[in-house]
C-alpha cells in the first residue's frame, strides 16, 4: 500500500469536544495506521505548545499549529511565525480603550498574560492559566501567538481588528489566530515531495475548510459543521462513534 499522509484536526476530530481525550477507537486506529508505515500529524489552531501536549499523550511527532503558521517535524520545530506584532498591538489598544477585556500568549508557552483584571474573571477555565500583571507593556513586543477578548455573540463586526484573522472559542471569547491550515501541511507536502493524493485530511469545524478541496482526500466527521460535510470527499460518524475507525477502515488504511 502506497504511504499515506494523515492530518488531523484535534478538538472534535481526534477528541470529543474540547476534552483532548480520544475515543479507545481511535487511539488503536493511529497505531495501525504508523504500524503500516503511514505518516500522522497533528493539523490545529492551537499554539504548538498546546498542541504539543496532546501530540506527546497520542505519539505524534508531527505537529502543523498555530492555524497553519507553525510546523513540527520529528519533533523539532521548522518553522514558527509571529502574528502580525504592529496590527495586534493596535488592536489591543483599541480594545483597551473601549473597556474590553484582554490577553495575549506573547511566547510559545501555555500562559496568557494581560493587565487587565477583567479578563481573569472570564479565562476559559480549561485553557492556559492567566498572568496578570498590571504594569505589563505589550508595546515592546515584536512577536506573538494569540490575543484573546471578550466577544459576546453577534457583537463581531464591533470589533476593529481589520485584518486580523478571528475564531470563536466560546459564547465569551474570541481569539485572534490564524486560520491557514493548508499552509502548513503545504511546507509538509514540499518537505516530503508528496502528490495530493497520497494526503489526507480530517476535521469538523469552521476552520478546517482551508483543507478541504484542495486535492486531498478530505474527510469530515459526523459531527462536522454542514458548510465542512459540503465540501468533504467522504463523511465518516461521530468522533464519539468510532468516526476515525471507521473511516480507516473504509478506505482500507486499517
Amino acid at each position: 500500500m502506497r504511504r499515506k499522509y494523515f492530518f488531523f484536526d484535534i478538538d472534535g476530530t481526534l477528541s470529543t469536544g474540547l476534552t483532548t481525550t480520544m475515543p479507545e477507537s481511535a487511539v488503536r486506529c493511529l497505531d495501525l495506521l504508523r504500524q503500516a508505515g503511514h505518516f500522522t500529524a497533528i493539523a490545529t489552531g492551537r499554539l504548538q505548545a498546546s498542541a504539543k501536549t496532546v501530540a506527546d499523550r497520542y505519539g505524534f511527532t508531527n505537529i502543523v499549529a498555530d492555524g497553519g503558521w507553525s510546523v513540527t517535524i520529528d519533533g523539532k520545530i521548522l518553522e514558527m511565525q509571529s502574528l502580525p506584532a504592529s496590527e495586534c498591538i493596535r488592536f489591543v489598544d483599541w480594545l483597551r480603550g473601549n473597556g474590553i477585556p484582554w490577553a495575549i500568549s506573547p511566547e510559545n508557552e501555555k500562559l496568557c498574560v494581560t493587565s487587565d483584571r477583567n479578563y481573569l474573571s472570564l479565562a476559559p477555565e480549561n485553557y492556559f492559566p492567566v498572568l496578570w500583571d498590571p504594569r505589563y507593556d505589550y508595546h515592546v513586543l515584536d512577536h506573538l501567538y494569540k490575543v484573546y477578548f471578550r466577544c459576546p455573540i453577534g457583537e463581531e463586526e464591533q470589533m476593529r481588528s481589520g485584518e486580523l484573522p478571528l475564531v470563536r472559542y466560546n459564547p465569551e471569547i474570541v481569539f485572534v489566530e490564524p486560520k491557514e491550515k493548508q499552509r502548513g501541511i503545504r511546507k509538509v507536502q514540499e518537505l516530503y515531495h508528496i502528490p495530493d493524493e497520497d494526503i489526507v485530511v480530517f476535521g469538523d469545524g469552521m476552520n478546517d475548510l482551508c483543507m478541504f478541496g484542495l486535492g486531498w482526500l478530505s474527510i469530515a466527521m459526523g459531527n462536522a459543521r454542514d458548510a465542512l460535510k459540503a465540501k468533504a470527499d467522504y463523511i465518516t460518524t461521530d468522533v464519539d462513534k468510532d468516526g476515525l475507525w471507521n473511516a480507516c477502515k473504509h478506505f482500507g488504511w486499517i
